[in-house]
């Protein structure tokens, strides 16, 4: 999985990218797994540092509001100043963010 990880950072265009304190992160979607009624997205995040996250998110992921719930939580993960390599992050379903 590194070399494969290595290969698309190295060769292909991040997904997306976000700024967070001023410092660009490049996003690589290098994995999603269905798994119910749930994505599993595999991600690598790379700026000052490479991390690589697991967000689970409802299926299906395929439209903006869902992308930018994805962007929102990894952007917040980043903005957190966590120091780990490796997170595993959620997004609440619609229903918890209505309460």
């Amino acid at each position: 999985m590194k070399d494969e990880l290595a290969a698309m950072v190295g060769t292909s265009a991040p997904h997306a990218s976000l700024s967070v304190r001023s410092e660009p992160w490049d996003l690589y979607v290098f994995g999603a797994t269905p798994v119910g009624r749930d994505m599993f997205l595999q991600i690598a995040a790379v700026g000052p540092r490479v991390c690589t996250l697991t967000v689970r998110a409802p299926a299906p992921i395929g439209n903006v509001v869902t992308a930018r719930r994805i962007l929102a939580v990894v952007h917040d993960w980043i903005s957190a100043n966590d120091d780990s390599e490796q997170a595993y992050l959620e997004l609440p379903r619609t229903a918890e963010l209505a309460s």
